[in-house]
């Protein structure tokens, strides 16, 4: 046989290397995510603010909060969210419990008329039971 017929012999390495680089092209996209097949999150429209720890991890639960805010519902669901009391949940991570915490202290704000930094009125005498002007 003649040199010219004999087939170009690669290396082991650069057989490898081929063989992934023709893997990757060749994978679907949702397996490019991870392994499980799990498709990767679908972009939702935005009000260009970064997203909350919330809306990350658990976007039921903010789309449930944004239904209800403000109210005694809201106050009632957050309350609820906090308190774990099945042993088969694992409870929310810190950072979401403190997100939480921020809501709920908002909420009350809302349906109390307060707000940080300001002061609540000084009831009049004469507002008070008892104190009415003489």
């Amino acid at each position: 046989m003649a040199k010219e017929q004999l087939p170009h012999l690669i290396s082991d390495e650069e057989f490898a290397r081929l063989l992934k680089q023709r893997e990757q092209l060749e994978r679907p996209t949702h397996d490019t995510w991870d392994n499980a097949g799990a498709r990767p999150p679908q972009r939702r429209p935005t009000d260009g603010l970064p997203e909350s720890t919330i809306e990350q991890q658990f976007p039921h639960v903010a789309l449930k909060l944004v239904a209800i805010w403000p109210s005694e519902a809201c106050a009632q669901y957050i309350k609820n969210l906090a308190v774990v009391d099945r042993e088969e949940r694992q409870g929310f991570p810190v950072e979401v419990l403190e997100d939480l915490m921020l809501l709920y202290a908002i909420n009350e704000m809302h349906l109390r008329g307060s707000a940080p930094g300001r002061a609540a009125k000084k009831p009049r005498t004469s507002d008070h039971p008892g104190r009415g002007r003489r």
